[in-house]
């Protein structure tokens, strides 16, 4: 392109390749001109304003243009641009809120906080224009003379000045915005130092265009909300909370000032860095304002002596902020992560949760959570050297609402001495949801049993026989969802933890006292894949995933060689059904399956609602940045169970929770089953009020199970031995219980045949299935008749729950129908609830 331009009383003839390097702009490939040349400077700082303002028409009309042709060309070019007819919305954070409205964190990129103009300070409104576009409301969106002058201040050496407006400015950044939200890497988007011509010829006519659109006031609000600052703050009204913790419209001359000169060279000027740097830049801008006459000499002379006064209150994106709801924050951006009606796609969702300014209800009580996260804490301090964690998480029964959780941890990774407090993994939730994928359920598994027994036809009253404690190699035990029907597996020195209790003895008994060879001896009468299925029905198995040793269609291990040359069992990592629980064996039955507390919650509270189960649900409401809400669908419930068939578990349920673990210390009817796995490394209590479902866990953080709480894991420098779920999880859970069951409301649960710590009982059952035999005595672990219990997978594990003896202990109340009894509980009205009515008694 060659030609002559005049501009104003200056004419300049250029000649100049399109491959060439403007100052400012992107570097191109074998460039023509040399800008340390005054006439390189002449002609990249003219191709950049000047001559690209010249095609503006109406705007910068040239006095004498040579070389018509290459104008033409030029214009046609100019014509041809394309400007958006429609822009993304400006990014706004997402804020995270509790069901009382208290904000738990916000998620951003830009942390943004759009204000109208009239609540931005007149100050600032002064100070931005006297800085960066003095004639802003003269020009129609492209300035002559101010072009005129930064031409020469860059020819003369007097220092680079731009030549962009403020409405260039701000068509700039909407441009940068709106590749930001198709997802443009940031090499990709035209940013200053990344632009060229073309980038610059298009703000320069969508300038000219929005000015036809948009009012002065208008483009300044916009240009206010949307200019960056230092760091992820973005507008005014962040940056005024950011450095001063007050709002824009608050804001004084000097510290306007301050965030006018910061626009420039954001990280460069940031007060807090470079305080020396800010306060020049602050005080040309103070110069600025004298010299436009925004201010007069005496408020010059006033705020250019004053010292930087910053008061800095800097916003984080993320969870951390959450402080001891973290975990529940955490839990909540993975819900939105990853489900469909936030968007399409992954990135579709986080896009809108980091940029559509959602206000987000959540079901979080922040009376329930602050007692959980006191009550953990207190279990096990934060960071203690012994690894131990304690974690409680509440579900309310009818609407599957999460009202709590909490761990004695705090969220992120921490260094050095501090890395034992922290961690990103949930205990509480599953692994899609950020968690560690949970813990052995030991004991709290045998209901899975008594649930299968009960629909078997069998009574909880029925007589088991817990003498056996040994099956051996040729046992054949029922496996309907398993190639042939059975599985042979061994079962060798099957143990009890409390003495005396290989004995015949009725169902409950044994479900009470966690009787070990009595959860066998009906294993070994039923389906074990029934058995396994009662955990898949309660939604326990979700998301759980295991390592096992590969099975061929006859349920035979497949070996494989490995690289040595030796013939190694073949592994697999696959998702756990009731078919890879049941085909080694039923070991699963005493709980060796890893659960979460959160799972064991919803599966609990279909215990406390007679059968009936609501899915988990974090979120009350989702209200977009116009005002309208999102539609969430309704949680869903469903029946699992007959009410007969949980009237009658919770016969035995309601008196483990009523005399082991509560044992007075408050007056709600409660229902529940402890659970501790070998080595006691994982232990629990998951209980129910006929409201509120609360799990409460305390085992090794890490997950591992070779040292737990009966063979040397220490607390507060203490090792321990012996202990168990009635140690820490059964007391964690009812000192918390104790201070929030009431602030829901809660009714007798209804049960049938109760069961009685001291009555062994059993009327005698119809033979069961199967064939073996076996003798021995004393602890011991399960074994498979095939190698595939070499695979990591749910083999070797034993339950345990030592209590007191049993003849020590009270026997309960008598009650007229045993059929079913309804227990008395005074209960208070509740602070908040959903329901009106009162609770019963």
């Amino acid at each position: 392109m060659s030609g002559t331009v005049a501009y104003s009383h200056v004419v300049m003839r250029f000649s100049v390749s399109p491959a060439c390097i403007l100052e400012g702009m992107a570097e191109r490939t074998s460039p023509l001109i040399n800008t340390a040349t005054t006439l390189g400077k002449v002609v990249a700082f003219f191709l950049g304003s000047a001559v690209a303002g010249a095609l503006v028409a109406g705007t910068m009309v040239p006095l004498a243009v040579g070389a018509s042709k290459a104008t033409e060309v030029a214009a046609g070019a100019y014509d041809s641009i394309e400007i958006p007819t429609e822009n993304a919305a400006i990014a706004q954070p997402s804020t995270l809120l509790d069901r009382e409205g208290n904000v738990l964190a916000k998620f951003f990129v830009q942390n943004r906080k759009s204000v109208s103009l009239k609540n931005i300070s007149p100050w600032m409104q002064k100070a931005i224009i006297s800085i960066e576009d003095e004639r802003f409301y003269e020009h129609g969106g492209v300035d002559a003379r101010g072009i005129a002058r930064a031409l020469v201040s860059n020819l003369s050496g007097a220092g680079k000045q731009g030549a962009s407006t403020i409405t260039q400015q701000y068509v700039a950044n909407l441009n940068v915005n709106n590749q930001q939200a198709e997802g443009r890497s940031e090499d990709e988007i035209a940013r200053n130092g990344n632009k060229d011509i073309s980038d610059k010829v298009k703000e320069i006519k969508w300038a000219n265009e929005i000015e036809t659109k948009m009012s002065k006031d208008q483009i300044l609000q916009g240009y206010l909300n949307l200019v960056p600052f230092a760091g992820a703050t973005y507008g005014v009204e962040a940056a005024s909370e950011r450095w001063f913790s007050k709002s824009a419209k608050d804001l004084n001359i000097a510290e306007a000032a301050l965030l006018a000169g910061m626009v420039q060279r954001p990280t460069l000027y940031n007060p807090e860095v470079n305080p020396k740097a800010a306060t020049q830049r602050r005080n040309v801008v103070l110069g600025a304002m004298l010299k436009t006459g925004a201010i007069t000499r005496d408020e010059y002379n006033k705020a250019v002596k004053s010292k930087i006064a910053i008061d800095p209150s800097e916003d984080t994106s993320g969870c951390a902020t959450a402080e001891g709801a973290a975990y529940f924050c955490q839990y909540v951006f993975n819900e939105v992560k990853l489900n469909p009606i936030f968007g399409k796609t992954v990135q579709e969702r986080q896009s809108l949760l980091f940029r559509g300014g959602l206000t987000i209800k959540t079901t979080l009580d922040p009376r329930l959570q602050k007692a959980a996260e006191t009550q953990v804490v207190k279990t096990v301090p934060i960071g203690d050297p012994g690894g131990l964690g304690a974690a409680l998480v509440t579900r309310e029964n009818s609407t599957g609402e999460v009202l709590a959780m909490a761990q004695n941890t705090k969220f992120g990774t921490g260094k050095g001495k501090t890395k034992n407090q922290y961690t990103q993994y949930n205990f509480t939730a599953d692994s899609a949801h950020g968690g560690s994928g949970g813990f052995q359920g030991g004991s709290t598994a045998k209901p899975w049993t008594a649930l299968a027994w009960i629909e078997a036809g069998h009574s909880m009253n029925d007589a088991v026989d817990a003498k056996r404690d040994d099956y051996g190699p040729t046992t054949q035990w029922k496996a309907s969802c398993v190639y042939g029907g059975t599985v042979q597996a061994q079962w060798a020195n099957l143990g009890n933890s409390i003495n005396g209790m290989k004995k015949s003895m009725s169902a409950k008994y044994g479900l009470y006292w966690s009787v070990n060879t009595a959860t066998v001896a009906e294993a070994y009468k039923l389906d074990t894949c029934k058995i396994a299925a009662q955990a898949e029905r309660l939604g326990l198995l979700e998301g759980q995933r295991v390592t096992v040793a590969k099975r061929d269609e006859q349920n035979q291990v497949v070996y494989e060689t490995n690289k040595a040359g030796k013939k190694v069992v073949a592994t697999e990592t696959v998702a756990v059904t009731p078919k890879v629980l049941a085909s080694p064996g039923p070991s699963f039955v005493l709980g060796s399956q890893n659960v979460t507390p959160l799972a064991q919650a919803r599966a609990f509270s279909t215990f406390a609602q007679e059968g009936v189960q609501c899915e988990n649900t974090v979120l009350l409401e989702v209200k977009q940045r116009n005002g309208k809400l999102i539609n969430l669908p309704e949680t869903e419930c469903k029946r699992l169970y007959d009410k007969e068939v949980i009237d009658e578990l919770n016969g035995t349920l309601t008196q483990i929770a009523k005399l082991r673990i509560v044992k007075g210390s408050f007056g709600a009817s409660v229902g529940g089953k402890t659970g501790t796995n070998n080595n006691a490394s994982s232990t629990w209590f998951a209980g129910y009020t006929s409201g509120l479902t609360t799990v409460s866990w305390f085992g090794n953080k890490d997950g591992t199970v070779k040292k737990g709480l009966n063979n040397g894991a220490e607390l507060r420098g203490a090792k321990m031995y012996g202990k168990d779920s009635m140690t820490f999880a059964g007391p964690l859970w009812t000192q918390y219980m104790a201070k929030v069951y009431d602030l829901y409301p809660h009714e007798t649960i209804e049960r049938t045949d109760l069961a009685s710590p001291s009555a062994t009982g059993g009327k005698a059952a119809s033979t069961g299935t199967g064939t073996g035999k076996g003798t021995g005595s004393g602890s011991g672990s399960t074994k498979s008749a095939d190698p595939s219990s070499s695979a990591k997978s749910t083999d070797g594990t034993k339950s345990t729950d030592s209590t007191k003896s049993p003849e020590k202990t009270k026997e309960p109340e008598k009650t007229k129908t045993p059929e079913k009894t309804k227990e008395p509980v005074k209960t208070k009205q509740p602070e908040k609830t959903k329901t009106p009515e009162k609770t019963k008694d």
